[in-house]
C-alpha cells in the first residue's frame, strides 16, 4: 500500500485515484539561463515518483511547463516598479545580443539535454507558456466575470485574495503573512496603491515597454499590451492538457477533473502553488489537485543553492570535474526527497563509487554461468524489503541500503549463485525506477550519422576545423546534435517542444 506525503494535509496518505490514467502537473524551468543542480534535484525526485508509479502498474500522463515568458523579478520579492522593471530574459538577450525568444530557445534546449543526461523522462506534454496566452486570458475573463479578479486604475488585473476563503490552505499562511505581489518572477514596487489589498497577486500586467507582450482587447480598453502573471500559466496548462475543460477561448468548467499530483520544489509552495490553487479553484469550483508533492532544497555548505548567491554547480560543471550526471542522480536519490541534502564533491564521489559498484555487479552477473551447486540468493526477501521501503513515501535511502546489502552478499559468495535470472530481473526492476546505470550513449544512433561523426572527429584531429564544422552542420540538418567529449563524442536526437 503506497503512502505519499501530501503537503496539503501535512501527513502521509494512502495514494488513491479514480482516474484510469494518473494526471500529474510539474512546474518546469524558467529558461533565462542554465539550470543548476539544485533545480534538477526536484526534477529527479519527480521523475523517480513517476517511474515508481509506472512500476506499480499505473499509466501516467504528465505536463511540464516551460516558462519562456519574461516576467521576471528585478529587485526584491515584494516590490515591483512597472516603470523600471528589468526582465532576466531581456537582460540575458542584451548580453548575448540576440532576440529574447532566442534566449528562451537556447536555454530550453540546454535544459532538455541536461534532463536527458540525468535519465529524466520527457513528460507527455512539455509546453511553452508563450503558446498558451489565449487560455490564460480565458481564465482571467472568467475570474473577472465571477468577481474574483478586478482591473486596477493602471489597467493591471489582480486576483482578489479576500474573495477566496481557503487562501493559505496549502502553505498554512494567513493573509497577515502575505507579501504584496509575491511570486518570485513578478515583484511589486509603487503598485501598492494600484491594488485593493496589498496581498492581491498579478494575473495580467499592462506594460508597453515589455518586449514579450500581447494584446488583451476584451479587457484592456486603452489597447495597451501586456503579459501574464507567473502563476496563471500553470493553471491554464493543467486545465488544457490534463482535462478537456479549456481550449483557446472555450471554457467548460464541468469538464475539469481534479488532477492526481501537482509537483514542484518546496520554494514553490508559497506563493506560487498557493496562488495556483486560488485561481484554479475559483475558476472551476473544484479541488485543483489531490496530492501536492514537494522536494526539499539542496544545500551547499549548509546554505540553499541559488544563482543569486553564486553557490551552485551546473551539470556541465560536474562533467568537467569528471563526474557522470548519473552520479548526481544517484546522490539525490541516496537521501529522502523531504530531507535537505548537503551537496559536496566528497559526497558526489561516494555516490559515484556506490553507483559503479551496483552497475559492475550487474555486469558481472550477466556474464556468470548458473550452477545448481551454488547458493541461492533470497531475492524474494530483498525485493520485499526494497518495495516496502518505496511504499513508505519513497524511502529511497532505505531502498538503496537494501540493494547495497544484496551487492555485499553477492560479492561475499564470489558470484557463485544459482538463481541468476531472478537476480537479473531484480536488478532490471531496480534500474527501471532508479535509472542510474550507464549504457553506450550512441548505440541507437543511425549508422549514417555515426559515420559523419567519425569523419568529423578525424578532421578535428587533423585540425581541419572548417570541414569539421561543415559535417557538424550536416548532422544538425539530419535532426541530431553532436557534443565533443574528452574520449570522443556524444550524439543526441534533437528535441522538439510541443506547442
Amino acid at each position: 500500500m503506497f503512502k505519499l506525503y501530501n503537503t496539503k494535509t501535512k501527513k502521509k496518505e494512502v495514494f488513491k485515484t479514480k482516474n484510469k490514467v494518473l494526471k500529474i502537473y510539474s512546474c518546469g524551468p524558467t529558461v533565462y539561463d542554465y539550470a543548476h543542480i539544485g533545480n534538477f534535484s526536484t526534477y529527479i525526485s519527480v521523475d523517480f515518483l513517476r517511474r515508481y508509479l509506472i512500476y506499480s502498474g499505473y499509466k501516467v500522463e504528465q505536463v511540464m511547463n516551460i516558462t519562456d515568458v519574461g516576467h521576471l523579478k528585478v529587485s526584491s520579492d515584494n516590490e515591483y516598479d512597472i516603470n523600471s522593471s528589468e526582465d532576466k530574459i531581456e537582460i540575458q538577450a542584451k548580453k548575448e545580443n540576440v532576440d529574447p525568444y532566442k534566449i528562451a530557445e537556447k536555454y530550453t534546449n540546454a535544459f532538455l539535454i541536461d534532463m536527458e543526461s540525468l535519465n529524466i523522462s520527457k513528460p507527455e506534454y512539455l509546453v511553452k507558456a508563450s503558446s498558451n496566452i489565449e487560455e490564460m486570458q480565458t481564465i482571467i475573463l472568467e475570474l473577472l466575470k465571477t468577481g474574483y479578479a478586478y482591473i486596477s486604475k493602471n489597467e493591471n488585473i489582480y486576483f482578489d485574495v479576500s474573495k477566496f476563503k481557503n487562501y493559505g490552505k496549502l502553505s498554512g499562511k494567513n493573509l497577515d503573512d502575505l507579501i504584496a505581489g509575491a511570486g518570485g518572477r513578478i515583484d511589486v514596487k509603487n503598485l501598492k496603491n494600484d491594488k485593493k489589498n496589498i496581498f492581491d497577486f498579478s494575473l495580467w500586467i499592462t506594460d508597453e515597454s515589455h518586449i514579450m507582450k500581447w494584446s488583451f482587447p476584451e479587457v484592456i480598453k486603452s489597447g495597451k499590451m501586456g503579459y501574464p502573471g507567473w502563476h496563471i500559466e500553470c493553471s491554464a496548462m493543467s486545465m488544457k492538457y490534463l482535462s478537456s475543460a479549456l481550449n483557446g477561448k472555450e471554457l467548460n468548467k464541468e469538464k475539469f477533473n481534479t488532477i492526481d499530483i501537482h509537483t514542484g520544489g518546496e520554494d514553490n509552495i508559497f506563493p506560487h502553488h498557493e496562488d495556483e490553487i486560488a485561481q484554479t479553484e475559483a475558476c472551476t469550483g473544484k479541488e485543483f489537485s489531490n496530492f501536492w508533492f514537494h522536494r526539499s532544497h539542496i544545500l551547499i555548505n549548509g546554505e540553499k543553492m541559488s544563482k543569486s548567491k553564486g553557490n551552485f554547480y551546473t551539470i556541465s560543471d560536474l562533467k568537467e570535474k569528471g563526474f557522470s550526471p548519473l552520479d548526481y542522480r544517484f546522490l539525490v536519490l541516496s537521501a529522502h526527497y523531504k530531507s535537505n541534502l548537503n551537496f559536496t564533491l566528497k559526497s558526489l564521489k561516494q555516490a559515484r563509487e556506490n553507483r559503479i559498484k551496483i552497475e559492475n555487479c550487474y555486469k558481472n552477473i550477466l556474464e556468470i554461468s548458473e550452477n545448481n551447486s551454488f547458493e541461492k540468493i533470497n531475492i524474494k526477501k530483498y525485493k520485499s524489503d526494497f518495495e516496502k521501503s518505496l511504499e513508505d513515501d519513497l524511502n529511497t535511502s532505505l531502498a538503496l541500503s537494501v540493494f547495497l546489502d544484496l551487492i555485499k552478499n553477492i560479492n561475499k559468495l564470489n558470484f557463485q549463485i544459482n538463481n541468476k535470472r531472478e537476480v537479473i530481473k531484480f536488478f532490471s526492476d531496480f534500474d527501471s525506477i532508479f535509472k542510474v546505470f550507464e549504457y553506450n550513449e550512441n548505440e541507437n544512433i543511425p549508422k549514417e550519422i555515426l559515420d559523419l561523426a567519425n569523419k568529423r572527429l578525424i578532421l578535428k584531429n587533423e585540425r581541419s576545423f572548417e570541414g569539421a564544422d561543415n559535417l557538424r552542420n550536416e548532422i544538425i540538418k539530419l535532426g541530431y546534435e553532436i557534443f565533443d567529449k574528452r574520449d570522443g563524442f556524444e550524439i543526441k536526437k534533437k528535441e522538439k517542444i510541443e506547442v
